[in-house]
Formats: structure tokens, sequence, C-alpha cells
């Protein structure tokens, strides 16, 4: 909250305390007949009774009325005294034209208080009062009624309140300026000091009741307007009575003549109308000085951040609504072969001829894990370069401005070439010679058979079990390899996903080891479009897992279930667990736990690594849930329908759900 509105609400408390204060006091000085009560000071002329209920109903209005969630009863119960002060103020005024104020109203407030009159008689009670009165109470009951931008009708009454209790105040103490009269100052106004003071105050608290609406708004708010106002509003209300109240007191005195009030008034309005304008002036100088820092640290992080832009290591150009480059920086002068000056305010289709807004409509957003979109740029000597574009808007823009990463992608290319090349060299070089093996081993595997050699058949036997090792290491490093580049096409066919776990079940398990897998299926699912071989693979793979790592006999559990829009498998088996390092990269290439080292020493550790390729090539996820000696848990999801690219973020509500 800020100062200015934490200040507004203390001093509405403050307003609503200190009214209904006084307003009590008068009211039990009149019922007690103590003068010092009924006057709020020995010099003072009494506070009217109806003038003290006034205040008191006034300021528990406002006390009701301050909380910004109150009750529908102390709601209506504020308005209630709201606009039972509204209908006093009136009966005042009314009776204050007919009966001159000494009878009617007040007379009846007396009698029932045992008065027979007033003290001192004769003295009018002014309208101003009565008006003030019939004015707040509409004020306190449309207090809700404000907007943040516009003035409402309680702030033009508290306004017209606050005149008619400054123009009592200033004719309270500048009234003695104007006659030579030498009746006691105090009895010559018929409206009180004090009355004119907690009137004021109680029209001040009514405007600081919601310090983010309406007039106060314009005080309380952190701008320019603002930040004046709050100077200014309290000297201009607060000079003519601090003028006057000097001149009151130079008057009783006596070091003021009568021949010198005038003049001397002029010299110090004429002062301080000079005061405000140096007050307005030191002002604007505080707010300038702010500016002048403010436009200097905008200047030096915007050269921070034109430095950061020149020093990226790929080219990077800024680039507006209408699709023309607003900056650029040195690599795309050296990307390009365009200098800077002659890129600026150009149509970036000079750089990219397809253009940027193809790019904006794939879904390429900060945090997306597919990467950015490949595009084709053209050089200034007409020759292309292969980009990889990356859009984003600027923060705190409002007009589709956006920075654009076009990282020049020739050496991956180049590298992916390679990487082809490396992949046929394994195809055709490495696997072709294998098959050849064993061909050879079985052919002699079954001569030894039949000229009953069981010794050499064994060895026959070892030469076959390691070439389909060696088999099995080049397929995984060839599907590997085709994973990453994100070049396979999926063959994705609707699939009934729990006929397709019990068709795994009873194809890849074996025999011996079947009876400890139990599958648990969910309500049936629709067709879930996958490729069911590399779906089978991921199964597998899990499902041998959960054999392999887990003690003899105990169960493992297979469960199906639809979380979101996505499928989603779990495997559980009650082995030793993971430690959250090895939960933490058991998806990660080539990394082995200590005990799948020590269970098979032949692996490569890219079975769970390219589990996790094809899962998310179907759109889905795949992660693990363990704690050490409680087992563990996999789970991998696809969605039910063909998906469109998604962030990676959007698998915590998934993992949470289907744990």
């Amino acid at each position: 909250m800020p100062p200015s509105t934490a200040l507004a609400r203390a001093l509405a408390r403050s307003s609503a305390a200190a009214s209904c204060l006084v307003g009590l006091l008068v009211l039990v000085g009149w019922a007690l007949d103590v003068m010092v009560l009924k006057s709020m000071g020995a010099a003072l002329p009494a506070m009217r009774p109806s003038a003290a209920l006034g205040l008191l109903l006034g300021g528990a209005a406002l006390g009701l009325r301050l909380p910004a969630a109150t009750s529908v009863h102390r709601h209506r119960l504020g308005t209630l005294l709201a606009l039972s002060t509204a209908l006093l103020g009136a009966a005042s005024l009314v009776d204050g034209v007919i009966t001159g104020g000494n009878g009617g109203l007040d007379a009846m407030f007396l009698h029932l208080l045992g008065e027979d009159g007033f003290a001192p008689p004769g003295i009018r009670p002014s309208p101003l009062t009565a008006l003030c009165l019939m004015l707040l109470g509409p004020a306190l009951a449309l207090v809700d009624r404000g907007h943040t931008q516009r003035l409402s009708w309680s702030d033009a009454l508290v306004a017209l309140t606050l005149m008619a209790a400054l123009l009592g105040l200033n004719g309270f103490l500048l009234g003695p300026l104007v006659t030579p009269a030498a009746v006691p100052f105090f009895q010559e106004r018929s409206m009180g000091l004090h009355t004119t003071c907690v009137l004021m105050l109680l029209g001040v608290g009514t405007l600081c009741a919601r310090p983010h609406l309406g007039l106060m708004a314009r005080l309380t708010r952190d701008t320019l307007g603002g930040f004046v106002a709050r100077r200014l509003v309290p000297v201009t209300l607060l000079g003519p009575p601090v003028l006057g109240l000097t001149l009151v007191v130079m008057h009783l005195t006596g070091g003021l003549s009568h021949d010198a009030k005038f003049p001397l008034f002029a010299t110090v309005v004429a002062a301080g109308g000079a005061t405000l304008v140096l007050l307005a002036a030191r002002a604007l100088d505080v707010i300038d000085t702010e500016r002048m820092r403010a436009t200097s640290a905008l200047a030096a992080s915007e050269e921070r951040f034109r430095t950061f832009l020149d020093t990226a290591p790929d080219p990077m150009v800024v680039v507006d609504a209408t699709g023309r480059v607003r900056f650029a920086n040195a690599e795309a002068e050296r990307v390009f072969g365009y200098r800077r000056e002659a890129l600026l305010g150009r149509d970036v289709a000079l750089l990219v001829p397809s253009g940027l807004r193809a790019a904006a409509s794939t879904g390429d957003t900060p945090g997306n894990s597919t990467g950015g979109r490949m595009v084709s740029g053209q050089r200034q000597d007409g020759t292309c370069v292969p980009l990889e574009v990356r859009l984003s808007p600027l923060e705190g823009e409002d007009d589709a401005t956006r920075i654009a990463i076009l990282r020049d992608v020739t050496e991956r290319r180049d590298l992916e070439k390679l990487r082809e090349e490396y992949v046929g060299l394994i195809s055709h070089d490495l696997r072709n010679p294998l098959n050849t093996i064993n061909l050879r081993a079985h052919l002699l595997q079954r001569a030894l058979h039949e000229r009953k050699l069981e010794r050499e058949g064994h060895m026959a036997q070892a030469i076959i079990h390691n070439v389909e090792w060696m088999s099995t290491m080049i397929e995984e490093l060839l599907e590997g390899s085709r994973l990453e580049s994100g070049r396979v096409n999926l063959r994705r066919e609707p699939r009934d996903l729990g006929r397709f776990l019990e068709e795994v079940l009873e194809r890849d398990v074996p025999p011996d080891a079947r009876e400890r897998f139990r599958l648990h299926l969910a309500d049936p699912l629709p067709p879930v479009p996958m490729d069911a071989a590399r779906l089978e693979r991921v199964v597998t793979n899990l499902l041998t897992n959960a054999l392999k790592y887990s003690p003899q006999g105990t169960p493992v559990d297979v469960r199906l279930s639809a979380v979101h829009d996505q499928a989603v498998v779990s495997v559980s088996n009650q082995g030793a667990g993971l430690s959250p390092r090895d939960a933490a990269r058991l998806f990660d290439k080539y990394y082995r736990t200590e005990d799948g080292r020590s269970a098979d020493g032949k692996g490569l550790g890219l079975g769970l690594y390219i589990s996790r390729l094809i899962v998310e090539a179907h759109g889905g996820h795949i992660w693990v849930e363990s704690e050490p000696d409680r087992g563990a848990t996999f789970f991998f999801s696809v969605p039910l329908e063909v998906p469109s690219a998604r962030p990676e973020s959007d698998s915590e509500p998934l993992r949470q759900r289907a744990s």
C-alpha cells in the first residue's frame, strides 16, 4: 500500500473518532450542565445540541463505512445514520429560518436534557453548520459510489461542505479585520471555531474513506498530478486560516491597528502567492530530476541491451508489427553481408524471403522443446543460407514488436550429412558382414550337430550369440541416430492399447516369467494412434527391466489409465529402487546404474534412451518414480489423438495426476 493511501485511511479513522468524541462530549456537557464540555473550551461559544448530535451521527456513519468489505447489516446501519445526519441538518436549517435558532429543534433537545435556554442568549446559530450536516449526510451514504477516474456525487457534496466550513472558519478568523468593534473576539461569531474544525475534519475523513476513488485518487496516486497536488492543496487550503490566526493573535495583543489590517493582509496574500509558485517550481524540479535520472537509467539499460545483442553469437534482428527491421546486430551483418544501416527500415523479407509470419504461426514459443522453424535465408550476393528461426515478443512492447534469432545451421547440416554417412557405413559395412557370419555360424552348428560334435557345437552357438548381441547394439545405434535426427516417420495406426499390452505380454515375455505379471486395465479407451512396432520396443524394454531388477517370484504390475487427453502405461516392480541421482539421469544416452552394470555387462545404456525418443516422437512423455529399497514405477504416456507441438512443461501436471 502506498504511504499516501495509508495516511489517508488513518486520517479517515481519526476523523470518525474525533467527530464522535466531540459530539458525545458536548451532549454530555448539556446533560450535566458543564460549560467546558458544551463549548469545548472556556472562551468558545457553546455548541448547539443539534450540531453535536449531527457530528455524532456523521462520525458513526463514517466509522461504519470505513472497512472496504463491510457486512450487509453494517452497511445498512451506516447508510441509515448518514441519512439521519442529512435529515437533522435539514431540520436545523428550517428551524433556523422559522424560529431564528432560539426555539424549535434545539429547544426540544434542551427540554429533554432539562435545560431552559441558551447561555449566553441572543446568539443566532450559523446556518452554515446545518448546511454542512445536510450536505455531509448524502455524501456519507454515497461514499461507495465513486470511480477511479471521475468525480462522484459524494465528492461534489463533500467539496460543497468543505467550502461552507472553510467560509465559516475564514469568517471566524478574518472577521475582526473588517470591523473596529471592541466586543470580545470569540463572541463576535455565531459559528464556533470548534464546530468549524470538526466539520472540516469530518469532510476530509469522508473523502479519505475510499482513497482509491474519485477526488482522493487524484491526490494519492503516484503520478505527476498527485505529486503536485499533495504539496499544493494543503498550502492553498490552510494558508488563509493560518494567516487569519496570525492576524487574530496580533489583534488580540494590540499589535495591529485597524488602518494596517488590509495593507498587511494584501502583502501577506502576495507573499503567499509567490510561495505557492515557488513550491510548484520546486515540485516540478524534483519531478524533472527524477525524470532525468529515469531517462539516464533507461538509456544505460538500452545500451546494455544493444551491447548484448551485438555480442550474441547468432544473427538477431528486431522486427516491428509491419515486418520492418528496426535493429540488426553485428553477426547479422557478417552472415548476410549487408551493412546495418542498409537493413534498418527494410522489410525482413530481404533476409528471409518466406517471411517471419509463417514462423510465428507454427507455435514456436520460448521453452518449446521442438526447436525453431527451418527456413532459407538470402545473402546480399544472392546465395542461400539455411536458418533456424526463433521468434520472441519483446517484453513490455504492445505493438507486436518481436526479436528474431536467425541461427545459421550450415555447420549443423554438414554434421547431419556426416552422421547419415556414418549410419550408412554401419548399415552396409558392418551389418551385412555380421549377417554373413551369422548365416555361416548356423550352417556350421547344423553340420557339427549332425556329426554329434557337442563341444564344437557349443562353440558355434557362442559365436551366434555374440553376433546377435552385436547386431542388437548396431540396431540400437541406428535407431537412436534415426530418432535423434528427427526424420523418423511414425507409422501410426489406431490400436486398442489394452489389447496391445496383452499381446506384448503374450509374445515377448518368457513363459516361465509370464505368471509374475498382473495387467490392470481401466475403463475402455478409444483407439490410440501409434507406431505399434516401436511402441512394442518401449513396453518390452520396461517389462524385461522389471524382471531383471526385481527379486524372483515378486509380482510386476502393469496398469493402463487415461489422464486428461493422454493414455498412461505404468510398470511397477518391487526391486531395490533407484537413488534420486540415478532416477534423474536414467533416460540419458549411455547412462547405466551400478546395478545395471553388474547385472548386464554387455549393454550400452541405450534402451531407456531410445524408449524416451520413441515416446517423445509420439508426443508423449516417459518418467520414473522410485525410492531406494521401495521399488520403482516407470510411466509413459501417449496422446489419444495425434498431437501438435507443445512445451515440455505440460508434462508436470500429467505426472502428478498419473502418480
